[in-house]
């Protein structure tokens, strides 16, 4: 796995940088509540607006799986409070159940 993020990121930055490299040249932004235009290299515009999509995106899916981390943490905190029940009445189900049985498998485990 270590190797494939490797085969995908080394080649991601070397064409990041080559893009920097060839791209200095300064462009004029005029933001709205500034008073005069700013001059900064075309990568920065770029990269920046890519950055900036990038944590927009990360800030929706965040606030989309509310309900799901919400029901996650109150089944986790069901099952906790049934496995100190079954081992103080000694009953055989004192045993754990592992994920697959509860149904409480994460993400990466499906």
């Amino acid at each position: 796995m270590r190797r494939l993020s490797w085969l995908l990121t080394l080649p991601l930055a070397v064409v990041v940088v080559v893009f920097a490299i060839h791209n200095r040249a300064p462009v004029s932004i005029d933001l709205w509540p500034a008073y005069r235009p700013v001059s900064v290299p075309l990568y920065l515009v770029v990269l920046g607006a890519v950055v900036l999509g990038f944590l927009a995106g990360a800030l929706v899916q965040w606030v989309a799986g509310g309900k799901r981390r919400q029901q996650a943490r109150r089944s986790n905190r069901r099952l906790t409070e049934l496995e100190r029940e079954a081992a103080a009445t000694g009953s055989d189900a004192a045993h754990p159940l592992t994920p697959a049985e509860t149904g409480l498998l994460t993400a990466a485990e499906r």
